[in-house]
């Protein structure tokens, strides 16, 4: 009987397990959750809740790195004559990271020029330089496995250090379409632009887009997407804008409810490798991100102009800098709305401890730019000081740190410290 009773467990556990599998795969942070199993010693009122690996959890979830859904879109520069298998550079390049734990949408602009080594041939691992929107077509021309979007892909997760989940790729013929299918958006503009020496703004009067309220159709907001007489960074700024618009007026119409009968209506304006079996999960990520409030980056101030070898203009990056805003963008968002100067005291010859705990902050989203390192001048009682109430970091640090969160002395008040965490001897990094 108790072989049965076993076996029978094992194949619930095993069919619990293979469900939650599955459930993360269609539905990204809507996955099902079985809660801690409380367990009891026996003739005593001991007991702990006992989580089973890969199903159970235990109380609110801590923000950790699986939090982030990263999207790769690729705008092309595909004229509406062209035919879509051929070779295009991509002409918009960011990526949108998702963060389901806090319900927000964050874009990070790659500049098109930006120096980079891409996906060279057919066989993955091996790179040239160029500028990055060549990934594309470099990809489609030698027949990289994947095509041209797996190359980029490959080519943004190579030099900028990130994973990237899924991709989107849109052209000029499916961008106006889609504005199109909403009726437009409606958006500020921060300033005039024109543009007399080419085509891009003739659908606007005199060629010039005028600052202020406007209302475009899909071939307008194109149009004032591409239009760089003033420069891609400048260009960047205006799509982001274009981006902002598009998801206010999606909320505005309900869409968000809509997505899988708009995804059958216009799958043919872009191409993915997010599956149709995913969709609904995917509508259900959406309506619980604040959409009011995209975050918008760039890696622009990190690049400076220059000339490569075949005579290109390029813009090279800074990689401190360029890595300082990728960290940034990363970092855990409700953290960054905190802003800490974290200071991390540690003892005397506890040099390597410091460093692992400084790897550990980082791993957990939290940048660099907010951490100093502090050998301590004179011992001191261990713990976790929030000097300044930036009570969501304190309590983030007290799940990374084996330290208690204590009441700070009157003397470590000021200093422009917001909150300290002391290390001891003996002080364990936890993961939440």
């Amino acid at each position: 009987m108790a072989a049965i009773i076993v076996v029978a467990l094992g194949a619930v556990y095993l069919s619990l397990y293979s469900y939650t599998r599955i459930d993360h795969y269609l539905f990204p942070a809507n996955e099902v959750s079985v809660p801690s199993v409380p367990a009891f010693v026996p003739g005593t009122n001991i007991g702990v809740n006992v989580s089973l690996p890969g199903i159970s959890t235990a109380g609110p979830a801590a923000w950790t790195p699986d939090a982030r859904l990263n999207i790769l879109v690729l705008g092309l520069d595909r004229r509406p004559w062209e035919p879509e298998d051929s070779s295009f550079r991509s002409d918009t390049m960011f990526v949108a990271s998702i963060d389901k734990h806090a319900g927000r949408l964050q874009l990070l602009a790659i500049p098109r020029d930006t120096w980079a080594e891409i996906p060279y041939g057919n066989e993955p691992g091996i790179w040239a330089e160029n500028k990055i929107n060549a990934a594309y077509s470099y990809g489609q021309f030698y027949k990289y496995p994947g095509g041209g979007a797996a190359a980029a892909v490959a080519a943004v997760e190579h030099n900028f250090n990130l994973d990237i989940h899924y991709y989107v790729v849109i052209d000029w013929v499916g961008f106006v379409q889609l504005i199109d299918a909403l009726g437009g958006i409606d958006l500020v503009v921060p300033e005039d632009v024109s543009d007399f020496g080419t085509d891009v703004l003739d659908v606007f009067p005199n060629s010039t887009v005028k600052s202020g309220e406007q209302h475009m159709d899909g071939a307008q907001a194109l149009g004032y997407s591409r239009v760089r007489v003033d420069g891609d960074i400048k260009r960047i700024e205006r799509q982001q804008i274009v981006i902002k618009a598009v998801a206010s007026k999606s909320v505005s119409l309900g869409y968000l409810a809509k997505i899988p009968e708009l995804w059958e209506a216009y799958r043919g304006s872009f191409r993915t490798d997010i599956q149709t079996a995913q969709v609904p999960g995917f509508a259900l990520l959406a309506k619980q991100m604040n959409l009011d409030t995209i975050e918008t980056f760039s890696l622009a101030p990190a690049l400076y102009g220059g000339i490569s070898e075949d005579a290109q203009l390029i813009l090279l990056p800074n990689r401190d800098e360029m890595y300082a805003i990728i960290d940034r963008f990363f970092a855990d968002p409700q953290m960054r709305d905190e802003a800490p100067a974290i200071v991390i005291e540690y003892p005397e010859g506890q040099d390597e401890a410091a460093r692992l705990a400084m790897a550990h902050l980082e791993t957990y989203g939290i940048p660099r730019e907010y951490v100093q390192m502090r050998k301590a001048e004179a011992p001191g009682e261990p713990g976790i000081f929030d000097l300044s109430a930036r009570p969501y970091t304190a309590g983030k640090l007290s799940g990374l740190f084996d330290l208690r969160l204590l009441n700070p002395p009157e003397t470590l008040a000021g200093n422009g410290i917001d909150v300290l965490v002391r290390l001891g001897p003996a002080t364990a990094l936890k993961s939440p």
